[in-house]
């Protein structure tokens, strides 16, 4: 009996696993993938906020400036600022940790202020000379009108003591970029006049800068110390600066 023989099978083609295809981003999806991220401005109200914030950081930085000026370091606390600033001792920590960070940022501020003013001076100037005389010039007529700006700046520390005042690291960083606002115009032009001609003195420009700082510190030191018990200096604020102008003036030539 012939058997008929079944058609052969074909082998069966080897399981392959799908192979899974990305599946693309659509519509806003896609968009908010492509387009790099934009800060987005502020609106109206946040720009409010933002300028009502300044505007109380400084009141209660000049509330402590009218305190300290009427009691003097070791009196002054954030109990009597926030008093004077007509806040609650709350609001005065919203923005100052602490009163040394208050006693700093008012002292920055000041020292700012000065740094700037001897900078516009001295970018008005062509010769080292000129930048010299300006720069003692602007630092003595920034505080001539107010004193006691000048007592907070550069002697409160010093008669309160080490102990009374606490600088941070990060605070001193905040400060040391003002010394170049304040020398660093008139060391170029000084270096600049040396390219030209000899100098007198061996003194390195940016160390001159220096001197003529501490020059009109001396000064503003003097009438602050004499006109406090009434009695002015027998010279005026502009034949002082003239005379120590012509003193620098003197060692700068050749």
């Amino acid at each position: 009996m012939a058997t008929s023989k079944k058609p052969s099978r074909k082998p069966r083609a080897p399981a392959v696993a799908p192979t899974s295809r990305p599946r693309r981003a659509s519509g806003a999806s896609a968009r908010k993938k492509s387009t790099p991220a934009v800060d987005a401005a502020p609106t109206p109200r946040e720009t409010r906020l933002a300028k009502r914030r300044e505007r109380s950081k400084d009141e209660i930085v000049q509330a402590a400036r009218r305190v300290l000026v009427r009691r003097g370091l070791a009196a002054t606390t954030l109990d009597a600022i926030a008093e004077e600033a007509g806040l609650t001792k709350a609001a005065i920590y919203y923005y100052f940790p602490s009163k040394d960070a208050l006693f700093f940022e008012l002292v920055s501020s000041t020292v700012a202020a000065q740094a700037h003013a001897i900078d516009d001076a001295v970018a008005r100037t062509e010769t080292g000379t000129e930048a010299i005389a300006a720069l003692i010039r602007g630092a003595v007529e920034v505080f001539a009108p107010s004193m006691d700006d000048f007592r907070i700046a550069f002697l409160h520390g010093q008669v309160a003591g080490p102990a009374s005042i606490h600088v941070a690291a990060e605070q001193l960083a905040r400060i040391r970029p003002l010394n170049d606002i304040m020398y660093a115009g008139a060391a170029r032009r000084l270096e600049a006049d040396r390219a030209k001609r000899r100098s007198r003195i061996d003194v390195k420009p940016r160390m001159l800068a220096f001197l003529a700082h501490m020059s009109a510190i001396g000064i503003l030191t003097m009438k602050g110390m004499v006109e406090s018990v009434n009695d002015p200096l027998l010279y005026s604020d502009d034949e002082l600066i003239d005379a120590m102008a012509q003193v620098f003036a003197a060692a700068i030539a050749e």
